[in-house]
């Protein structure tokens, strides 16, 4: 009973606290301790062993790894085997003796059971120190799968999420896990290189493009990745984010009109497409130094196909081209290299002292200059079968014709890489003495081949201007304004797309101020019988003028016709001085000093007849009893015998006291009028 009580113990022990343990039979479950040889830490293990002895891990789905510190036994005799498995039928990982040190051993994810069995084996004729190795339990990485569980705005029909610039968009996710989740961390990545923690995330782009987003999961098993173990599969969620439709052309017929006129405007809009450019970047600079088997190497990074998405078919990668100089083409390989290794000779040393380019072959590092060579499926030759031209200097020498070549390996060699990755020229020096530069190198790709979902164009699905009491007319997308009052007056067009999107785009035009004038008074003169007959037409500026808010604003011409008027011609060059005809009209334009905004009047001309004064008998009446001398005498009475058979309606007939004033016109007398002699004369005008 005491014998098995200490046994239970001792397991239990040995469970609980990961001890070292030593080369025994036997079997332990454990993640930690070190593993000793029978001599354990300090001794040496012993002749004659045979023992087999199992290290399992201490929970399920583990995987027992040794990481030997020391090993030492005596060579050809002294033997371990190591078992990826429970017992000596599993698969041996190898035997190991001498100083030949097992190193790091795993159990792999294939072993069931996750243990390591170890067999040793020694014989009678000596020892040595043995080993030591360090426990520890893997825990492989799960199956995870992330997935979008909701999408505010939802995708549609092909899958993809459209929205408008700085249009919020929320996706919740999660993930599938073989085993557990608990502990898990989840990160959405959206394309544009900013990430959000957590599985909700809400977030916009301000730039029109093509976004692929993805949710990146972790979980809590540490033990082969520090980050935790990650999902195995991409969502690749595409959001299209519109492009901003193009205006161009929309405008006013005249974006200034004067007051009163109107003018149209019509309104343009045409979608702009999103295309995506699947170019690939292009390197910079590499100098070829000397070398005796040299090996250089640039890289370019392709990232805009679908993540998954491989080369099919050698015509799908159109060409390599690379910009180089080189004194002697007889040392170069030249190789691209796909992302996963593959890899395609595009050149290989030949042609001699044939240059690449401009060389310059005088030992120095002083480039020379590059000359384009393209490696394509449709080239007819090889390059080493090219002609030369002679180019170069320090000398000029033979250089191969610049131009498209085939490749001496076929693309079809890169078929299954994998088109988004690093895509590598990698170029041997083989020879000594000459030196070179690559200055550039890109790739080309089938434009075929591009994933349809990253590139779009909107469709416009509406368009009008928005209502306005000045929109006198609508045809189609051009409308006729004639705006009431002077000043800035917008009008706007308005888009909506089939992302839904809403744009507009505002015309605005100027009204200048109303031209404010009063009527022009036609001129008269009296018709001396002696042309010519000379009017003032300038009296009639300042009358025109007289309600003008702003007549210095004002530009004021007279003209004889009403086209010189209109065109603004053969304005009258004197006007205070003019020689008219009897019932000439004269056309005025007044017109804004800054502007082309005009008026025109009209006013005729007038040469009257010279009127007859006919005698009249002198007027008399009583005086009244004062008989002072004084009475009132109704002039107006004297009209009709004055004018005799003249028309009374074409004459003013005034009365004054002096010939003075009849003369000027001033001063006339107001009938009735009071003597203020007697008798008193009395002047006829």
């Amino acid at each position: 009973m005491k014998k098995i009580t200490f046994l239970i113990l001792f397991i239990f022990s040995f469970t609980a606290y990961s001890q070292d343990v030593s080369m025994q039979n036997g079997t332990v479950s454990q993640c930690s301790g070190t593993f000793y040889d029978s001599g354990g830490a300090s001794g040496p293990y012993s002749s004659n062993e045979t023992l087999v002895f199992t290290i399992c891990p201490e929970n399920p789905g583990q995987l027992v790894q040794l990481n030997f510190t020391a090993f030492a036994t005596q060579l050809g005799a002294d033997i371990m085997t190591i078992y990826n498995g429970d017992s000596t039928a599993s698969p041996a990982f190898g035997s190991f003796d001498g100083v030949n040190n097992p190193g790091f051993v795993s159990a792999t994810e294939s072993n069931p059971t996750g243990c390591l069995t170890i067999e040793f084996t020694s014989d009678g004729s000596g020892t040595t120190t043995g080993w030591a190795a360090d426990i520890s339990c893997l825990t492989p990485c799960q199956v995870i799968t992330s997935q979008i569980d909701s999408a505010t705005p939802a995708p549609n029909g092909d899958g993809y999420i459209r929205v408008c610039p700085n249009e919020e968009i929320t996706l919740t996710g999660s993930g599938n896990f073989e085993f557990d989740g608990t502990g898990a961390t989840y990160e959405w990545d959206l394309g544009d290189g900013n990430t959000i923690a957590g599985q909700t995330a809400t977030f916009s782009y301000a730039t029109p493009g093509v976004y692929i987003v993805n949710l990146d999961i972790r979980d809590a098993n540490t033990s082969v990745d520090p980050d935790g173990c990650p999902n195995t599969n991409l969502i690749n969620q595409v959001i299209q984010v519109a492009t901003e439709p193009d205006f161009t052309g929309t405008q006013a017929a005249e974006s200034t009109i004067c007051f009163g006129e109107s003018t149209t405007i019509e309104g343009v809009v045409n979608a702009v497409p999103f295309i995506n450019d699947c170019t690939p970047p292009v390197s910079g600079t590499t100098f070829l130094p000397d070398g005796s088997g040299a090996v250089y190497e640039t890289c370019i990074t392709v990232d805009c196909f679908d993540s998954a998405q491989t080369l099919t078919d050698p015509n799908q990668l159109l060409n390599i081209c690379v910009n180089m100089e080189h004194s002697y083409s007889g040392d170069l390989d030249i190789t691209i290299i796909s992302p996963n290794g593959q890899e395609a000779d595009l050149f290989t040393q030949a042609g001699g002292g044939t240059y690449f380019g401009g060389a310059n072959d005088d030992g120095s590092n002083t480039p020379g200059v590059g000359a384009d060579y393209c490696f394509s499926m449709s080239g007819s030759v090889l390059l080493e079968n090219a002609p030369t031209i002679t180019a170069g200097s320090n000398p000029p020498g033979n250089s191969w014709t610049p131009g498209t070549y085939l490749p001496v390996e076929s693309f079809a060699s890169l078929v299954g890489s994998p088109l988004n990755g690093d895509w590598c020229i990698r170029i041997v020096d083989n020879l000594a003495i000459d030196n070179g530069y690559v200055f550039s190198w890109g790739m080309n790709f089938d434009p075929n081949i591009q994933p349809p979902e990253l590139s779009f164009t909107p469709v416009i699905t509406s368009e009008a201007w928005d209502a306005d009491p000045s929109i006198t007319n609508t045809a189609g997308n051009v409308i006729t304004v004639q705006p009431a009052t002077e000043g800035t007056h917008c009008y706007t067009y308005r888009v909506t797309d089939d992302f839904g999107c809403e744009y507009t785009e505002q015309v605005c035009i100027n009204v200048l101020p109303e031209i404010v004038t009063d009527p022009p008074n036609d001129l008269f003169i009296c018709d001396t019988g002696v042309p010519p007959y000379i009017f003032d037409l300038s009296s009639n500026t300042s009358v025109v003028l007289a309600s003008s808010p702003i007549p210095g604003d004002m530009v004021v011409t007279y003209h004889e016709t009403a086209f010189d008027a209109d065109d603004d011609t053969n304005a009258i060059a004197n006007p205070g001085a003019y020689s008219g005809t009897d019932g000439q009209v004269i056309y005025i334009r007044i017109e804004y000093l800054t502007s082309d905004c005009y008026e025109i009047l009209t006013f005729t001309l007038n040469v009257s007849g010279q009127p007859i004064i006919n005698p009249v008998l002198d007027l008399v009446v009583c005086d009244d009893d004062s008989n002072d001398g004084f009475e009132d005498f109704d002039l107006t009475v004297q009209d009709l015998g004055i004018l005799g058979a003249q028309p009374s309606t074409d004459f003013v007939v005034t009365y004054y006291t002096s010939f003075a004033d009849a003369d000027s016109g001033t001063n006339a007398l107001v009938s009735p009028y009071t003597n203020t002699v007697n008798p008193q004369p009395i002047y006829v005008r």
